[in-house]
């Protein structure tokens, strides 16, 4: 069942649930109005019948001819008469159509046991379980002119209409209403329906097209504000899965033309040696070496790749310690020491009285291992490769800041990404700075970039005090 036919059967049963509802409603109020209604009537028609009873008996009229009097009432006003004793029983009753042979009040003992010197109002049911309304008026104590009977209560009664006639006498009213509603709900909601379900269509077309390999599809953010988020979420994810599209493509593209250049050197000093135009042994040794070199180039390169796949998936172990930061920065000082030398580079480390981090040790030595080889390679000759510590409110934050020409702004945002070199070429393994911002991260830490073109640039890492 399509979303549009859902929608409007919902329309559809909300109406007849409403209707429904209603027409309860309606015939409880109806009914209770009635009955108010009805209640009213029989105490106005009550109090002069009973005033015209009460001076009939008084005159020694026979209580035949009282009689007579009432049953003409009942049928004139088109109620019950009942008069009482003393005790609540019924002397007599007459009936609105006294030419139809109909059955008395068949009433339970203590139904009318009335006793009151006030008019009062009511409902009593019969023995076979009919409801009528009453008012009662009291008639003092008169007694027939032969003293044998004696008349305490006058009573006037109709039958309650029942709820179920209410309802059904508002069955016609209640349909017609009932159909237009309906007809009125259908237009609505296929207007409602159209502005959900179009929406909802483009979604569904635009992710068939991108499953088809079309991406970077986008779609109007139109519509209730539920279906505009849907559209802006989707839209996102569609330049998401565009960049990530791409971003494979060039790391295919990298991976291919980094593993082609040590494959092409291999194939090559490899075929020298296989058709004997390296004849000579030291032509052959060379050969040999080269091979040997282009291979380990190619297994850090792959084992680098592998690396990097486990950490981006949350598979990086970390042995985490009491780590002494200046006790890290020394030992990696020393390490880049002769090659900065070899350069002419003044190397500089200012390492304040620092807290102990909690972290591995030997991953985050290869991180700043990276960032210095970096900052060694792009400083110019007679640079300066400057290391600065301080502590925050609950990190310690440690730059490392070269001489180098610097990252374009627009440059800066993509420096972390793999096999990617600042002033957009691709080069070398590309893989450093990728790995070192996975390590930091996996400390709980933060690590970015600030860049001056033609004058510096600075990594910044932030990692978490031990709180230990």
């Amino acid at each position: 069942m399509s979303l549009r036919t859902r929608l409007i059967i919902s329309y559809a049963l909300v109406v007849v649930v409403c209707l429904g509802i209603i027409a309860v409603a309606v015939t409880v109020l109806v009914q209770s109005y009635r009955d108010r209604f009805t209640m009213a009537h029989l105490d106005d028609v009550a109090r002069p019948i009973a005033v015209q009873v009460r001076t009939l008996v008084r005159t020694e009229v026979s209580i035949d001819d009282v009689w007579s009097r009432l049953e003409e009432q009942a049928e004139k006003n088109n109620v019950y008469i009942l008069l009482l004793d003393n005790e609540g029983g019924i002397v007599r009753q007459a009936s609105p159509q006294p030419d139809e042979k109909q059955a008395r009040l068949d009433l339970p003992p203590g139904q009318l046991s009335l006793r009151t010197l006030q008019t009062e109002q009511g409902k009593f049911d019969t023995s076979s379980g009919e409801t009528y309304i009453y008012a009662a008026y009291p008639l003092g104590r008169l007694f027939d002119s032969q003293n044998t009977l004696s008349l305490r209560t006058l009573v006037l009664a109709v039958p309650r209409g029942q709820p179920v006639a209410i309802l059904l006498s508002l069955v016609r009213p209640f349909l017609y209403a009932g159909l237009i509603a309906l007809a009125v709900s259908i237009i609505i909601a296929l207007l409602l329906a159209r502005s959900i379900y179009r929406p909802v269509q483009k979604v569904t077309q635009a992710a068939e097209k991108i499953a088809q390999g079309q991406y970077g599809q986008e779609i109007e953010v139109i519509g209730p504000k539920e279906v505009r988020g849907l559209a802006t979420s989707f839209n996102k994810m569609s330049r998401q899965v565009k960049q990530a599209q791409e971003r494979l493509r060039h790391f295919v593209a990298d991976v291919s033309h980094q593993l082609k250049s040590p494959l092409t050197s291999i194939q090559g000093f490899a075929q020298a040696i296989t058709d004997g135009t390296a004849s000579d042994k030291n032509t052959r040794m060379k050969s040999a070496r080269i091979i040997q070199d282009e291979s380990k180039k190619m297994m850090r390169q792959v084992d680098e790749l592998l690396e990097l796949s486990r950490m981006q998936s949350g598979q990086l172990s970390l042995v985490k310690e009491p780590v002494d930061i200046e006790e890290l920065l020394k030992q990696c000082r020393e390490i880049f020491t002769l090659r900065a030398e070899e350069k002419d580079l003044r190397f500089s480390l200012d390492v304040p009285l620092l807290p102990r981090i909690s972290g591995d040790f030997d991953r985050l030595e290869q991180v700043f291992n990276n960032l210095l080889d970096n900052a060694i390679k792009n400083s110019p000759t007679g640079g300066e490769i400057q290391i600065i510590t301080r502590k925050t409110t609950d990190t310690v934050e440690i730059s490392v800041i070269d001489s180098g020409p610097g990252i374009p702004p627009e440059q800066i945002p993509y420096v972390f990404e793999r096999f990617y070199q600042a002033m957009g070429v691709r080069t070398g393994v590309g893989l450093g700075l990728a790995i070192a911002r996975e390590i930091v991260l996996a400390h709980g830490g933060d690590i970015h970039v600030t860049s001056s073109p033609g004058e510096k640039t600075e990594f910044i890492i932030h990692l978490p005090i031990n709180e230990e």
